[in-house]
C-alpha cells in the first residue's frame, strides 16, 4: 500500500479511478512520516495540491494547503532549522505523543476506552488480510492508522475495487476522519499540519461522493 508497508504491484490498464488512487497515496505518503522543509518545497514546486484530481477548485483546503506550501518554499535558509523544528514537533504531537489528542489510529476514536489496537485495528486488518495485505511494521505503525487507511483505498482503487473502497471509506475512514481532522485543524501549530488534515477530509469527502454517484 503505502511507504507504511502494504506494497502492491500496480495492475496493467489502470481503471479510471487511477488519478484518484495516486491522490490518496500521496496524502498516505504526508501523513506516514515527517517531510522535511526541502521535500515540501519540492512537492509544492512539483504541482501540489493543484494536481490532486480530487480537489475541486472551490476546496478552501486547497488554498490553505497552497498557501502553507508556499510559505515553506519561500523560507530564507536562516529560518529553515527553525520552521524544520516546527514542523518536526508538530508531527510528533499529532502521530508519536498524542500530545494534540487528535490520533491518528481508528481504535483510538472508536474504542469506548480509546484505546489503541482494539477491535477496529483488528477489523481493519482483516479488510487488508481478504486482499492479501499485511502491515509490516504494524507495532510501529499500526494497521488502523491514517496512512495505511487512506493506503489501502489507494490500493483498492488501482485494481478497480470502487465497491469495496467506497464500503471502507464509510465503514471505517468517515466514521473517524472528521473528528481527527477537526482536532488537528484547532489544535496544530504549524500551518502546513492544519492544512494537510483538512485537505485530508475534503479529499476524502469528494471521493467518497464520487463514488456514491457511481453506484
Amino acid at each position: 500500500m503505502s511507504t507504511s508497508k502494504l506494497d502492491p504491484a500496480p495492475e496493467a490498464n489502470a481503471p479510471p479511478l487511477e488519478a484518484a488512487s495516486e491522490d490518496l497515496a500521496a496524502l498516505a505518503w504526508l501523513h506516514e512520516s515527517e517531510r522535511d522543509v526541502n521535500t515540501l518545497g519540492r512537492l509544492h514546486a512539483g504541482g501540489f495540491p493543484d494536481g490532486l484530481t480530487l480537489a475541486r477548485p472551490d476546496m478552501q483546503a486547497i488554498t490553505d494547503m497552497e498557501q502553507a506550501l508556499a510559505v515553506i518554499r519561500q523560507v530564507g535558509a536562516e529560518e529553515r532549522a527553525a520552521l524544520q523544528d516546527d514542523l518536526d514537533a508538530d508531527f510528533a504531537g499529532i502521530y508519536l505523543t498524542h500530545a494534540l489528542r487528535a490520533s491518528p489510529c481508528e481504535s483510538v476514536w472508536l474504542d469506548e476506552e480509546n484505546l489503541m489496537m482494539q477491535g477496529p485495528s483488528f477489523a481493519v486488518r482483516d479488510c487488508y488480510r481478504r486482499h492479501g495485505l499485511s502491515v509490516a511494521n504494524w507495532r510501529h505503525i499500526a494497521d488502523d492508522h491514517l496512512a495505511n487507511e487512506l493506503a489501502f483505498v489507494a490500493y483498492l482503487l488501482a485494481k478497480g475495487h470502487g465497491g469495496e473502497a467506497r464500503r471502507f471509506i464509510d465503514e471505517h475512514l468517515m466514521q473517524w476522519l472528521p473528528r481527527f481532522a477537526g482536532r488537528v485543524t484547532e489544535r496544530a501549530s504549524t500551518r502546513f499540519y492544519a492544512a494537510l488534515a483538512g485537505l485530508t477530509l475534503q479529499v476524502v469527502e469528494s471521493l467518497q461522493q464520487r463514488l456514491q454517484a457511481s453506484g
